[in-house]
């Protein structure tokens, strides 16, 4: 038999922690930039800060909270690869650091 592969794109990344209030039909790049979002989940922030911390940028401990550290390196990042520079680990961000094969990579290696 087979194993099972599931594909996830980055929309579906972002609105598996996303309230279930915001439907099926959102567009996740809309809600993740929409101020008051709840902030990404702690794994995908762990990811980031590492990915942050093997490219150089110092984000601090990899402890999943974007705290001072981590949104300090998140600027530096965003602005050498000439993106939107927001400090948060929004789609774009997410997109260039590749989080999602991180996050299942991990997600592998636990089992």
């Amino acid at each position: 038999m087979k194993p099972f592969v599931a594909a996830v794109t980055l929309s579906m990344l972002v609105l598996l922690d996303a309230p279930l209030a915001l439907g099926g039909m959102a567009d996740a790049t809309a809600v993740a930039a929409r101020p008051g979002t709840p902030p990404p989940a702690p794994r995908y922030v762990r990811e980031a800060q590492r990915a942050l911390r093997d490219l150089g940028y110092e984000p601090g401990p990899v402890d999943g909270i974007v705290g001072r550290k981590t949104r300090e390196a998140l600027v530096r990042y965003q602005r050498s690869e000439k993106i939107a520079v927001t400090g948060r680990l929004d789609p774009e961000t997410m997109v260039r650091l590749d989080i999602q094969k991180r996050v299942f990579a991990e997600h592998a290696r636990a089992r």
